[in-house]
Protein backbone atom coordinates (compact mmCIF):
# COMPACT_ATOMS: atom_id res chain seq x y z
CA UNK A 1 0.00 0.00 0.00
CA UNK A 2 3.14 2.49 0.96
CA UNK A 3 4.90 1.83 -2.92
CA UNK A 4 1.35 2.44 -4.18
CA UNK A 5 1.07 5.94 -2.40
CA UNK A 6 4.59 6.70 -3.38
CA UNK A 7 4.30 5.71 -7.05
CA UNK A 8 1.39 7.87 -7.13
CA UNK A 9 3.45 11.20 -5.34
CA UNK A 10 5.98 10.39 -7.66
CA UNK A 11 3.55 10.54 -10.45
CA UNK A 12 1.90 13.91 -9.62
CA UNK A 13 5.86 15.34 -9.23
CA UNK A 14 6.34 14.35 -12.68
CA UNK A 15 3.23 15.92 -13.30
CA UNK A 16 3.71 19.31 -11.85
CA UNK A 17 7.07 19.42 -13.52
CA UNK A 18 5.74 19.13 -16.86
CA UNK A 19 2.80 21.40 -16.11
CA UNK A 20 5.40 24.08 -14.93
CA UNK A 21 7.90 23.59 -17.75
CA UNK A 22 5.62 23.25 -20.86
CA UNK A 23 4.30 26.85 -21.02
CA UNK A 24 7.46 28.08 -21.31
CA UNK A 25 7.48 27.12 -25.30
CA UNK A 26 6.55 29.74 -27.29
CA UNK A 27 3.85 28.26 -28.61
CA UNK A 28 0.08 28.78 -29.73
CA UNK A 29 -1.21 25.55 -28.90
CA UNK A 30 -4.30 26.35 -26.19
CA UNK A 31 -3.25 23.49 -23.63
CA UNK A 32 0.07 25.10 -23.45
CA UNK A 33 -1.46 28.30 -23.08
CA UNK A 34 -3.75 27.03 -20.36
CA UNK A 35 -1.55 25.56 -18.00
CA UNK A 36 0.72 29.21 -17.64
CA UNK A 37 -2.58 30.08 -15.72
CA UNK A 38 -2.35 28.60 -12.76
CA UNK A 39 1.06 29.49 -11.45
CA UNK A 40 0.24 29.69 -8.28
CA UNK A 41 -1.29 26.57 -7.88
CA UNK A 42 1.19 24.32 -9.01
CA UNK A 43 3.84 26.24 -6.76
CA UNK A 44 1.79 25.20 -3.38
CA UNK A 45 1.25 21.98 -4.94
CA UNK A 46 4.90 21.31 -5.55
CA UNK A 47 5.39 22.12 -1.81
CA UNK A 48 3.01 19.82 -0.74
CA UNK A 49 4.34 16.74 -2.82
CA UNK A 50 7.65 17.52 -1.92
CA UNK A 51 6.65 17.37 2.34
CA UNK A 52 4.75 14.07 1.60
CA UNK A 53 7.23 12.43 -0.20
CA UNK A 54 9.80 13.09 2.66
CA UNK A 55 8.87 10.39 4.81
CA UNK A 56 9.80 8.20 1.86
CA UNK A 57 13.74 8.32 1.82
CA UNK A 58 14.50 5.97 3.55
CA UNK A 59 12.17 3.40 2.13
CA UNK A 60 13.10 4.32 -1.18
CA UNK A 61 15.79 6.67 -1.39
CA UNK A 62 16.58 6.74 -5.17
CA UNK A 63 12.62 7.36 -6.66
CA UNK A 64 12.09 9.39 -3.90
CA UNK A 65 14.95 12.01 -4.01
CA UNK A 66 14.47 11.68 -8.08
CA UNK A 67 10.83 12.83 -7.04
CA UNK A 68 11.92 15.65 -5.13
CA UNK A 69 14.09 16.73 -7.45
CA UNK A 70 11.04 17.05 -9.92
CA UNK A 71 8.90 19.04 -7.68
CA UNK A 72 12.25 20.84 -6.80
CA UNK A 73 12.20 22.16 -10.48
CA UNK A 74 8.67 22.96 -10.29
CA UNK A 75 8.57 25.00 -7.68
CA UNK A 76 11.97 26.46 -8.62
CA UNK A 77 10.35 27.32 -12.51
CA UNK A 78 6.95 29.04 -10.64
CA UNK A 79 9.05 30.94 -7.88
CA UNK A 80 11.07 32.46 -10.70
CA UNK A 81 8.07 33.46 -12.68
CA UNK A 82 6.03 34.72 -9.83
CA UNK A 83 8.76 36.44 -7.83
CA UNK A 84 8.09 40.03 -9.50
CA UNK A 85 4.93 40.21 -8.15
CA UNK A 86 5.22 40.14 -4.75
CA UNK A 87 4.29 42.77 -2.71
CA UNK A 88 7.31 44.84 -1.84
CA UNK A 89 5.44 48.76 -2.34
CA UNK A 90 6.03 49.25 -5.87
CA UNK A 91 7.06 52.31 -7.12
CA UNK A 92 4.50 54.74 -5.65
CA UNK A 93 3.89 58.60 -5.78
CA UNK A 94 3.22 59.88 -2.03
CA UNK A 95 2.45 63.16 -3.26
CA UNK A 96 0.04 63.23 -6.49
CA UNK A 97 -2.27 66.24 -7.06
CA UNK A 98 -5.35 65.80 -7.92
CA UNK A 99 -5.66 66.95 -11.58
CA UNK A 100 -2.80 64.58 -12.43
CA UNK A 101 -4.07 61.48 -10.64
CA UNK A 102 -6.07 58.59 -13.47
CA UNK A 103 -7.94 56.07 -11.71
CA UNK A 104 -9.06 52.86 -14.09
CA UNK A 105 -12.01 50.45 -12.79
CA UNK A 106 -12.51 47.52 -14.80
CA UNK A 107 -15.12 44.76 -14.41
CA UNK A 108 -16.08 41.46 -16.23
CA UNK A 109 -19.83 41.08 -15.09
CA UNK A 110 -20.15 37.99 -16.51
CA UNK A 111 -22.83 37.37 -19.07
CA UNK A 112 -26.09 36.29 -17.17
CA UNK A 113 -24.84 37.56 -13.76
CA UNK A 114 -27.83 39.39 -12.67
CA UNK A 115 -25.87 41.58 -9.66
CA UNK A 116 -25.67 44.98 -10.59
CA UNK A 117 -26.34 46.80 -7.78
CA UNK A 118 -23.25 46.23 -5.56
CA UNK A 119 -21.07 46.63 -8.89
CA UNK A 120 -23.30 50.23 -9.48
CA UNK A 121 -22.40 50.90 -5.63
CA UNK A 122 -18.35 50.06 -5.91
CA UNK A 123 -18.57 52.27 -8.72
CA UNK A 124 -19.92 55.12 -6.65
CA UNK A 125 -17.76 54.72 -3.42
CA UNK A 126 -14.58 54.17 -5.00
CA UNK A 127 -15.22 57.25 -7.86
CA UNK A 128 -12.73 56.16 -11.02
CA UNK A 129 -12.51 58.13 -13.31
CA UNK A 130 -12.62 55.39 -16.18
CA UNK A 131 -14.92 52.28 -15.47
CA UNK A 132 -14.25 49.49 -17.89
CA UNK A 133 -17.46 46.57 -17.75
CA UNK A 134 -17.05 43.38 -20.23
CA UNK A 135 -19.86 40.63 -21.19
CA UNK A 136 -22.75 43.66 -20.57
CA UNK A 137 -25.63 42.62 -22.60
CA UNK A 138 -28.75 44.65 -23.30
CA UNK A 139 -29.98 43.91 -19.17
CA UNK A 140 -26.07 45.38 -18.14
CA UNK A 141 -26.49 48.48 -19.92
CA UNK A 142 -30.09 49.30 -18.59
CA UNK A 143 -28.51 48.46 -15.15
CA UNK A 144 -25.53 50.65 -15.12
CA UNK A 145 -27.39 53.66 -16.20
CA UNK A 146 -27.14 55.44 -12.57
CA UNK A 147 -22.93 55.08 -13.17
CA UNK A 148 -23.77 57.98 -15.90
CA UNK A 149 -24.93 60.43 -13.79
CA UNK A 150 -21.12 60.63 -12.55
CA UNK A 151 -19.15 59.03 -15.70
CA UNK A 152 -21.59 60.79 -18.68
CA UNK A 153 -18.55 60.29 -21.71
CA UNK A 154 -19.82 56.61 -22.64
CA UNK A 155 -18.59 54.30 -25.72
CA UNK A 156 -20.30 50.72 -25.74
CA UNK A 157 -21.16 47.86 -28.05
CA UNK A 158 -23.67 45.71 -27.28
CA UNK A 159 -22.89 42.15 -29.09
CA UNK A 160 -25.35 39.74 -27.90
CA UNK A 161 -22.45 37.77 -26.88
CA UNK A 162 -19.68 37.36 -24.05
CA UNK A 163 -17.71 40.42 -26.01
CA UNK A 164 -20.54 43.06 -25.06
CA UNK A 165 -18.22 46.25 -23.31
CA UNK A 166 -18.89 49.36 -21.98
CA UNK A 167 -16.57 52.33 -21.50
CA UNK A 168 -17.45 54.58 -18.91
CA UNK A 169 -15.85 58.01 -18.10
CA UNK A 170 -15.75 61.03 -15.79
CA UNK A 171 -13.29 62.91 -18.14
CA UNK A 172 -13.95 63.77 -21.38
CA UNK A 173 -13.12 61.52 -24.29
CA UNK A 174 -11.31 62.67 -27.39
CA UNK A 175 -11.84 60.69 -31.15
CA UNK A 176 -13.10 58.05 -29.41
CA UNK A 177 -14.46 54.46 -30.77
CA UNK A 178 -15.16 51.03 -30.91
CA UNK A 179 -12.83 48.82 -32.97
CA UNK A 180 -12.41 45.42 -33.78
CA UNK A 181 -8.65 44.61 -33.33
CA UNK A 182 -6.52 42.05 -35.43
CA UNK A 183 -9.85 41.55 -37.42
CA UNK A 184 -11.29 39.64 -34.30
CA UNK A 185 -15.12 39.38 -33.74
CA UNK A 186 -14.21 41.16 -30.17
CA UNK A 187 -15.32 45.39 -29.97
CA UNK A 188 -12.46 47.40 -28.16
CA UNK A 189 -12.39 50.48 -26.91
CA UNK A 190 -9.85 53.18 -28.27
CA UNK A 191 -10.10 56.58 -27.29
CA UNK A 192 -8.46 59.70 -26.42
CA UNK A 193 -8.80 60.84 -22.44
CA UNK A 194 -8.88 64.44 -21.73
CA UNK A 195 -6.97 64.76 -17.74
CA UNK A 196 -8.20 67.65 -15.90
CA UNK A 197 -4.97 68.99 -16.54
CA UNK A 198 -5.70 69.23 -20.14
CA UNK A 199 -3.36 66.46 -21.70
CA UNK A 200 -4.73 64.08 -23.36
CA UNK A 201 -3.71 60.48 -22.68
CA UNK A 202 -4.56 57.00 -24.94
CA UNK A 203 -6.81 54.46 -23.65
CA UNK A 204 -7.12 51.09 -25.01
CA UNK A 205 -9.86 48.80 -23.67
CA UNK A 206 -9.54 45.06 -24.91
CA UNK A 207 -11.40 41.81 -23.90
CA UNK A 208 -9.70 38.73 -26.81
CA UNK A 209 -11.03 35.59 -26.50
CA UNK A 210 -9.31 33.18 -24.20
CA UNK A 211 -7.45 30.14 -25.60
CA UNK A 212 -9.84 27.54 -25.46
CA UNK A 213 -10.22 23.29 -25.84
CA UNK A 214 -9.17 22.83 -29.34
CA UNK A 215 -8.40 26.47 -30.58
CA UNK A 216 -5.31 28.16 -30.43
CA UNK A 217 -4.60 31.34 -28.40
CA UNK A 218 -3.67 33.26 -31.86
CA UNK A 219 -7.07 35.32 -32.03
CA UNK A 220 -6.08 36.70 -28.42
CA UNK A 221 -2.43 36.84 -29.00
CA UNK A 222 -3.03 38.81 -32.55
CA UNK A 223 -5.66 41.13 -30.32
CA UNK A 224 -3.09 42.04 -27.90
CA UNK A 225 0.15 42.66 -30.53
CA UNK A 226 -2.45 44.75 -32.45
CA UNK A 227 -3.42 46.69 -28.92
CA UNK A 228 0.39 47.50 -29.01
CA UNK A 229 0.30 48.48 -32.48
CA UNK A 230 -2.16 51.18 -31.39
CA UNK A 231 -0.05 52.70 -28.49
CA UNK A 232 2.93 52.52 -30.17
CA UNK A 233 1.97 53.86 -33.28
CA UNK A 234 0.54 56.89 -31.05
CA UNK A 235 2.61 60.23 -29.51
CA UNK A 236 0.47 60.35 -25.95
CA UNK A 237 1.48 57.90 -23.18
CA UNK A 238 -1.37 55.43 -23.23
CA UNK A 239 -3.10 53.11 -20.43
CA UNK A 240 -4.17 49.32 -21.69
CA UNK A 241 -6.62 47.76 -19.50
CA UNK A 242 -9.19 45.03 -19.90
CA UNK A 243 -9.81 41.25 -18.87
CA UNK A 244 -6.75 39.97 -21.63
CA UNK A 245 -7.97 36.15 -20.61
CA UNK A 246 -3.98 35.91 -20.11
CA UNK A 247 -1.76 36.16 -17.18
CA UNK A 248 0.76 39.13 -17.01
CA UNK A 249 3.74 36.30 -17.28
CA UNK A 250 2.28 34.81 -20.10
CA UNK A 251 5.14 34.78 -23.38
CA UNK A 252 2.47 37.27 -25.54
CA UNK A 253 1.55 39.63 -22.98
CA UNK A 254 5.13 40.15 -21.79
CA UNK A 255 5.93 40.90 -25.60
CA UNK A 256 3.04 43.13 -26.12
CA UNK A 257 4.34 45.00 -23.03
CA UNK A 258 7.74 45.22 -24.19
CA UNK A 259 6.51 46.66 -28.14
CA UNK A 260 4.28 49.21 -26.31
CA UNK A 261 6.06 50.24 -23.77
CA UNK A 262 4.04 49.38 -21.14
CA UNK A 263 4.22 48.46 -17.55
CA UNK A 264 2.40 45.96 -15.08
CA UNK A 265 1.54 47.80 -12.17
CA UNK A 266 1.26 44.78 -10.58
CA UNK A 267 4.76 44.07 -10.30
CA UNK A 268 5.87 45.27 -6.58
CA UNK A 269 2.05 45.21 -5.63
CA UNK A 270 1.17 41.53 -5.22
CA UNK A 271 -0.40 38.55 -7.05
CA UNK A 272 -3.85 40.14 -7.21
CA UNK A 273 -5.25 37.22 -8.35
CA UNK A 274 -8.96 38.96 -10.33
CA UNK A 275 -10.31 35.49 -11.16
CA UNK A 276 -11.88 33.16 -10.09
CA UNK A 277 -14.46 34.69 -7.39
CA UNK A 278 -16.16 31.71 -6.82
CA UNK A 279 -13.11 29.97 -6.36
CA UNK A 280 -10.84 29.86 -2.87
CA UNK A 281 -8.07 29.00 -4.34
CA UNK A 282 -8.10 28.21 -7.45
CA UNK A 283 -7.28 32.33 -7.96
CA UNK A 284 -5.17 34.04 -10.67
CA UNK A 285 -4.66 37.45 -12.50
CA UNK A 286 -6.28 37.59 -15.12
CA UNK A 287 -8.15 41.51 -15.53
CA UNK A 288 -5.24 44.39 -16.26
CA UNK A 289 -4.43 47.72 -16.17
CA UNK A 290 -1.04 48.61 -17.93
CA UNK A 291 0.39 51.98 -18.39
CA UNK A 292 2.87 53.36 -20.21
CA UNK A 293 5.74 55.48 -18.63
CA UNK A 294 5.53 59.03 -17.21
CA UNK A 295 2.71 57.58 -14.68
CA UNK A 296 3.54 56.49 -11.29
CA UNK A 297 1.31 54.13 -9.34
CA UNK A 298 -0.47 54.85 -6.81
CA UNK A 299 -2.57 51.86 -5.94
CA UNK A 300 -3.84 48.40 -6.85
CA UNK A 301 -6.83 47.11 -5.17
CA UNK A 302 -9.34 44.12 -6.31
CA UNK A 303 -12.55 44.82 -4.97
CA UNK A 304 -15.04 42.73 -3.63
CA UNK A 305 -17.06 39.91 -5.58
CA UNK A 306 -20.59 41.24 -6.93
CA UNK A 307 -21.93 37.98 -8.21
CA UNK A 308 -19.39 37.65 -11.33
CA UNK A 309 -16.92 34.47 -11.69
CA UNK A 310 -14.33 38.35 -11.81
CA UNK A 311 -13.58 40.52 -8.82
CA UNK A 312 -13.44 44.02 -9.88
CA UNK A 313 -10.12 45.45 -10.61
CA UNK A 314 -8.81 49.33 -9.56
CA UNK A 315 -5.23 51.00 -10.59
CA UNK A 316 -4.56 54.76 -9.52
CA UNK A 317 -1.85 56.22 -11.31
CA UNK A 318 -0.46 59.57 -11.24
CA UNK A 319 0.60 61.42 -14.21
CA UNK A 320 4.22 62.80 -14.09
CA UNK A 321 6.08 64.89 -16.24
CA UNK A 322 9.47 66.57 -16.25
CA UNK A 323 12.24 63.89 -15.54
CA UNK A 324 9.26 61.09 -16.36
CA UNK A 325 9.12 60.90 -19.89
CA UNK A 326 7.15 58.76 -22.00
CA UNK A 327 8.67 54.84 -22.25
CA UNK A 328 10.91 54.68 -25.43
CA UNK A 329 9.50 52.38 -27.24
CA UNK A 330 11.82 49.34 -28.24
CA UNK A 331 13.38 48.13 -31.47
CA UNK A 332 13.61 44.70 -30.96
CA UNK A 333 13.12 42.95 -34.57
CA UNK A 334 12.43 39.50 -33.24
CA UNK A 335 9.59 40.55 -31.30
CA UNK A 336 8.37 43.12 -34.41
CA UNK A 337 8.74 40.29 -36.46
CA UNK A 338 7.26 37.43 -34.25
CA UNK A 339 4.07 39.51 -33.57
CA UNK A 340 3.94 40.42 -36.92
CA UNK A 341 3.70 36.91 -38.02
CA UNK A 342 0.98 36.09 -35.25
CA UNK A 343 -0.98 39.34 -37.22
CA UNK A 344 -0.65 37.83 -40.54
CA UNK A 345 -1.64 34.55 -40.00
CA UNK A 346 -4.63 35.95 -37.84
CA UNK A 347 -5.68 38.02 -41.01
CA UNK A 348 -5.11 41.46 -39.21
CA UNK A 349 -4.45 44.58 -40.96
CA UNK A 350 -2.10 45.97 -38.19
CA UNK A 351 1.28 45.88 -38.34
CA UNK A 352 4.55 47.07 -36.10
CA UNK A 353 6.80 49.31 -37.50
CA UNK A 354 10.37 50.05 -36.15
CA UNK A 355 10.49 53.57 -35.08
Amino acid sequence: MRSLVLYAFVLVALALSAASLVPLIPTEWWWVRLLDFPRLPFAVGSVAVGLALLPFTRRAPRLTLAALALVSLALAVNVWILWPYRPTGGTRADECPVERRLSVMVANVQLGNRHAQPLVEAVGREEPDLFLAMETDAWWDAALKPVQESMPHVLQRITGSYYGIHLYSRLPLVNGGIRHLAGQDTPAVVTGVTMRTGEVVDFVGVHPKPPQPWQSARGRDAQLYAAAAVLRDRVEPGVLAGDLNATPWEIAVERMARLSGLIDPRRGYGYVATWNAHSSWLRWPLDHVFHEGGFATLAVERLDAFGSDHFPYLVRLCRQVGEHPRTPLPQDADDIATANAVLAAAGATERLQTR
